[in-house]
């Protein structure tokens, strides 16, 4: 099926209905007991006040009447200005005598109404309506401005409307059962729609946070922020907050389409994986998304709210156009190039509400005619929306359990290779031990029975028993972190006194060892650790601190007791290491650029790691500025036993 297709009819038989309205003529107003309703619209004159300061009184004269009120073109909107309003309307129905009924006046979001109904004395009676007034004090307690009054024939109304919003004004007579069914009937419709876009939002915030998916958390505050915003244009924010009424309702539309406009770029940045595909268009996005942030403060705090800011919020809109334009290219690309689907199903998703929003914005503008499809084609389109993306989102959901699923086979099949190459390894090693040991000893028996062998071969024997003496250590270190690794290797702790423990770790390096080591300062007493493990960890720190700092400088040694337990330090004052290369340590044969030149087997560091994370602890690295390199092992103090009687011991 080809879905852009389809949508497009789909679309063009919604203008249709949209623009019949329009064609169809306005026939002459009859209003009687029998009629439920009559539509003023296309009867009324209109007048704009620039200067914003006419009165009633003088509007009213039918002088000023006769020259400056002016037929209105059907049902359409005036647009957007900052004028006065004037409308008048002249009834002449079919009755003998007055007749209640309920008239309403203007769209929901419209924020000052005033109206003036003429009574059977000739006077008029003035009603304070709109968004901005106090509902409390409407005549008709609803989200719409509606107020009863009495009519008869020749009965004259006027009214005014000053607005920032679209100036879509119009005027219906009610009976009053039948605007009561209509409020009850429109109430119950709305009342789902928001409904439904509140259990989207409940539903993708459960999902994405137990899931730990931005995308779904992303898309559920942009649902939200529809549903804030739609709150505020059907006129349902005021009665849902009686009390300090006017700061709310304009708040909370606000920070509903700020945090639309948040929300829709994060969803974008996260659906269409820009961070690792197009990473200039990932920070455009992100740059994007913090200005539409900023406005927060204005959004909380109207007062603040200048001329210049509004060149801003043009800004702002015309950067989220951007950001819409992008991604569906994008989104389009890939789905060219990748042919999946739930890609042309978010395609087809957001070209939805594009369409509402062109409809909207044409209706506001006068384009097109105000009806009962225009007006309420933006909040269709929102829900169609909704369930087009929750079908991709299901595709998408879909898909991630297939990759992770794939990801959890690859890195089943991963472990299992590695587990036999650790032990073919380890069966290796401890086959390398015998021949090894016969080496070492049959170099000694040549050591003792010729005794009188030139320098060269005995320092050839001595060479022969060093290297397979580096080669046993290294088969031992490499069994111990196996064994480790498996949990064949229990730690034996014991209180062990730490200045014997260093002063043996110096001892043990040699003649070298005891010229360039120093201990600088040393905590006295005991701490419990397995002294074998610990002894070789910190022969291999020794070790690499003599092997990659220059002959003549020191290696300084600490050991300290902090709150965290056992701090033990050894510096070097070598040329230290890149942080990039700081990172690596640790990985098994990974060898720094600085120790070109050097013998080693990039293994002593993580042998130390693994034995100083069996003991719990942790190992790090660092360069000072001043220059070398400083690793550190920090030994936690064991928790004690308890004893029978729960206490410890």
């Amino acid at each position: 099926m080809n879905l852009p297709r389809l949508f497009c009819r789909i679309s063009l038989v919604w203008l249709v209905f949209a623009l019949l309205p329009a064609i169809a003529s306005n026939p002459s107003l009859r209003f009687s007991a029998q009629t439920p309703q009559v539509s003023l619209d296309g009867r009324l004159t209109h007048y704009a006040d620039a200067s914003g300061d006419l009165a009633f009184a003088a509007v009213s004269q039918p002088d000023f009447v006769q020259q400056h009120f002016k037929p209105l073109r059907g049902t359409r909107s005036l647009g957007y200005d900052t004028q006065a309003h004037w409308f008048r309307g002249q009834l002449d129905p079919e009755l003998n005598a007055p007749q209640r009924v309920v008239l309403s006046i203007g769209t929901p979001e419209l924020e000052n109404v005033d109206v003036w109904v003429q009574q059977p004395n000739g006077r008029y009676q003035h009603y304070a309506l709109g968004y901005y007034r106090p509902y409390q004090d409407r005549p008709i307690r609803t989200r719409l401005f509606a107020l009863a009054t009495d009519i008869f024939p020749g009965m004259q109304l006027y009214f005014r409307v000053r607005t920032t919003n679209a100036i879509n004004v119009h005027a219906t007579l009610w009976q009053v059962n039948a605007y009561t069914a209509n409020e009850t009937r429109s109430n119950f419709y709305r009342g789902g729609y928001f409904g439904i876009l509140l259990i989207v939002v409940a539903f993708y915030l459960i999902l994405g946070a137990r899931l730990r998916d931005g995308v779904m958390l992303s898309y559920a505050g942009y649902v939200a922020s529809q549903l804030l915003f739609h709150l505020g244009t059907n006129g349902y924010l005021p009665v849902l907050l009686e009390e300090d009424t006017q700061w709310f309702t304009d708040a909370l539309p606000r920070i509903g389409w700020l945090g639309g406009s948040v929300c829709i770029v994060l969803m974008w940045d996260g659906l269409l994986g820009l961070k690792p595909r197009h990473p200039r268009a990932h920070r455009l996005f992100l740059s994007i998304a913090l200005f539409n942030l900023a406005f927060l403060p204005f959004a909380l705090m109207p007062w603040l709210v200048g001329a210049e800011l509004l060149y801003a919020v043009k800004l702002a809109n015309a950067l989220n156009a951007v950001v819409f334009l992008v991604s569906m290219s994008l989104l389009w690309l890939q789905w060219r190039s990748s042919r999946r689907s739930e890609l042309m199903v978010y395609f087809v998703a957001f070209i939805i509400p594009m369409l509402g929003t062109a409809i909207n914005s044409g209706t506001n503008l006068g384009w097109l005619p105000w009806n009962i499809v225009t007006a309420n084609f933006y909040q269709l389109t929102t829900l169609v929306h909704v369930l087009v993306m929750s079908y991709g989102l299901a595709l998408r959901l879909q898909q991630l359990q297939r990759d992770k699923a794939d990801a959890m086979q690859q890195a089943a099949m991963a472990t299992s290779r590695a587990e036999e190459q650790r032990r073919f390894v380890a069966m290796l090693s401890h086959e390398f031990g015998n021949p090894l040991a016969a080496i070492d000893r049959s170099v000694q028996m040549l050591q003792i029975k010729l005794p009188d062998l030139a320098p060269a071969e005995t320092q050839r024997l001595a060479q022969i028993r060093k290297n397979a003496d580096t080669l046993a250590g290294f088969v031992d270190h490499f069994l111990m972190t196996e064994a480790l690794d498996h949990g064949a290797l229990l730690i034996n702790r014991a209180p062990c006194v730490i200045r014997d423990t260093l002063e043996n770790a110096v001892r043990a390096q040699g003649v070298e060892g005891l010229a360039r080591l120093r201990i600088l300062a040393c905590a006295e007493g005991r701490f419990s650790f397995d002294s074998t493990l610990i002894d070789a960890a910190l022969g291999n720190l020794l070790a690499n601190a003599l092997r990659y700092s220059p002959p003549d400088s020191t290696v300084e040694l600490r050991a300290q007791r902090d709150f965290d337990g056992l701090r033990i330090a050894v510096r070097d004052h070598g040329p230290g290491l890149p942080p990039e290369d700081i990172e690596k340590l640790g990985t098994p044969y990974f060898r720094a650029t600085t120790s070109l030149g050097k013998k080693g087997s990039g293994l002593g560091y993580h042998f130390t790691r693994r034995i100083v994370a069996a003991h719990g602890g942790t190992l790090r690295a660092y360069s000072p500025a001043e220059g070398g390199l400083v690793v550190e092992m920090v030994l936690p103090a064991p928790h004690p036993n308890p004893s029978p009687d729960g206490r410890g011991v």
